[in-house]
């Protein structure tokens, strides 16, 4: 059981895969003076999944040695950024404040296309954009007062970073305010992609996208 003095440690950057949490979370961490952790990379590093989905093409993470890892290394180094799409994992008592990158899903569409991602997962991740699939997660795990989001659309890294700081010191609010699905031409345009909007909010194993 985690104790009251490891309470609020945790900042976590959240978003769909393509959002930027990376670059956003390494400017982040820099201004703030906290250690970053990657799940990911924590994840594949340390051997902290269940096994490999073929069909998905993604390790599919031990979500109990996740949370019990975590637990350590935060008690371990102090004050941490964890960054990842499923970063919601982290224990509610060690965790200040989530902030979730939500970024226009034509964007992000065009984005995971220039980089080459098989189109099955473009779509996949682009519908999880378009339902909001990591900020529900988030408040699947946490309470609304710690669950924030910054759109990211049209804004350079540091634009963003520098929003997210601000979201995490308190000089901007802390809210969940996007709703692409009130927009009904990117609603078109998800569904015309060929894929019908269905993302699982979460699984007994989250997967590495």
């Amino acid at each position: 059981m985690v104790g009251s003095r490891e309470a609020g440690k945790v900042v976590a950057l959240s978003g769909t895969p393509g959002t930027g949490k990376s670059l956003v979370g390494r400017r982040v961490s820099e201004a703030l003076g906290m250690e970053l952790v990657e799940l990911s990379d924590l994840v594949i590093g340390n051997r902290l999944y269940a096994g490999y989905d073929e069909v998905r093409r993604t390790f599919v993470v031990d979500e109990d040695r996740l949370r019990d890892y975590l637990r350590r290394l935060v008690a371990e180094r102090g004050r941490v950024l964890v960054v990842g799409h499923y970063s919601e994992i982290v224990d509610d008592s060690m965790l200040d404040k989530i902030v979730v990158l939500r970024l226009n899903p034509a964007e992000l569409y065009e984005r995971l296309t220039e980089r080459g991602w098989p189109p099955d997962k473009v779509v996949e991740n682009v519908e999880a954009e378009l339902l909001g699939v990591c900020t529900g997660n988030a408040l699947s795990e946490h309470p609304p007062e710690k669950v924030c989001e910054v759109d990211v659309s049209g804004k350079s890294v540091e634009e963003a970073s520098r929003e997210v700081v601000d979201v995490i010191v308190g000089s901007r609010p802390c809210k969940t305010y996007v709703d692409w699905l009130s927009d009904e031409s990117l609603v078109s345009f998800v569904l015309g992609l060929g894929g019908a909007p269905g993302y699982p909010m979460r699984s007994d194993g989250e997967a590495l996208s």
